[in-house]
This record gives structure tokens, C-alpha cells and sequence, in this order.
């Protein structure tokens, strides 16, 4: 690791004592992995295609605590943990490559942002792009964090619009190249 890279402090707390500790996959991972925690029996709080709140109940399936997330649900899975970011960083968290490709989920949110002021349990939002039951077991690696600077800015009104900078031609979706 060199001098502009160093390891930063991430404290981690166990809400539940069955959460397992988020972790690097690799030496050469860029983010760490964050595993779901529940338990046969509990209700894990979903949102249907539209936007009314239901309760998903897990149950062993393959000899597994899993919960069967139906098409276009979100649900909001728990990880039984409280991550205490350092000040001046973000936690930003993405679903992990092969649980978007095999299994069809996002996260619903695209990317989660948790704040360093954020200490509350944290969950992964995810949901059922496909048109099938997806089955979520509880301890499987779901999404992939990584802890970032953020700068903070004073935020200015003016009454003067923005003069153009380069030689861009064109507005949204459009870098003006011809």
C-alpha cells in the first residue's frame, strides 16, 4: 500500500450477533462484502410494483433460511450490522456483478449512499428485475461497499448563468461531438 493509499478505519457493529463481519474478497478487491442476516420466521419488509408495503416471511428452502422475492418487488434486506464511517467519507454500496447477472437483482436505488452520520442498522435495497420468484438466502454476499472521501461545498445561489467552460455543443446526454 503506498503513501496516498491508506488503509482507513471502518468500525463495524453487530446489531445482530448472528450478522457476519463485511469482508475483502481478495488482496486486489475494491470493495468489501456485505452479506444478508435474518432468520426462518422473520418478516422482511418488501414494497410491490405498486408501492404498497408487504411482508415477505423467510423459510428454509434448500435446507437454507431464504425469503422468495416475487417479480418487481423491492425488498429491504437486512445485514444486522451499523457501519460507523469516518467523518468527511461516504459508504457507497452496489450490488454485486454475479447477483445482478444469475439472479436478476439490482439494487433498487442504484447506488446506496450511506452517510457517515448514518447510525442506524443498514440494509440492502434490492429488487426483482425478472420475471420469476428469487430466491435470497440469508448470509449470501448480496452487495459490495467501498469508503470514500466526499468534499464538502457551501452551497451558493447566483443570478448570473453559468458562462460555457469548453467547447461542448449540446445539453443533456450529449457531449457535442460530431
Amino acid at each position: 500500500m503506498n503513501e496516498n493509499n491508506k488503509a482507513i478505519p471502518l468500525t463495524v457493529y453487530k446489531v445482530d450477533p448472528g450478522a457476519q463481519l463485511p469482508n475483502l474478497a481478495t488482496s486486489g478487491s475494491a470493495c468489501f462484502d456485505v452479506r444478508s442476516c435474518f432468520y426462518v420466521g422473520d418478516r422482511i419488509t418488501c414494497y410491490n410494483a405498486w408501492n404498497k408495503k408487504v411482508d415477505v416471511v423467510s423459510k428454509v428452502i434448500s435446507g437454507k433460511p431464504s425469503i422468495q422475492l416475487p417479480p418487481m418487488h423491492r425488498a429491504l434486506v437486512p445485514t444486522g450490522l451499523i457501519f460507523d464511517i469516518p467523518e468527511y467519507h461516504v459508504m457507497k454500496m452496489y450490488v454485486r456483478s454475479s447477483v445482478a447477472l444469475k439472479k436478476g437483482l439490482i439494487l433498487a436505488n442504484g447506488t446506496g449512499i450511506i452517510d457517515s452520520d448514518y447510525v442506524d442498522p443498514c440494509y440492502i435495497i434490492l429488487q426483482n428485475t425478472t420475471e420469476s420468484l428469487v430466491v435470497i438466502e440469508a448470509g449470501e454476499r448480496l452487495a459490495q461497499c467501498a469508503i470514500e472521501p466526499v468534499h464538502v461545498v457551501n452551497i451558493e445561489e447566483t443570478k448570473e448563468k453559468p458562462e460555457q467552460k469548453t467547447d461542448r455543443d449540446g445539453g443533456l446526454g450529449s457531449t457535442g461531438t460530431k
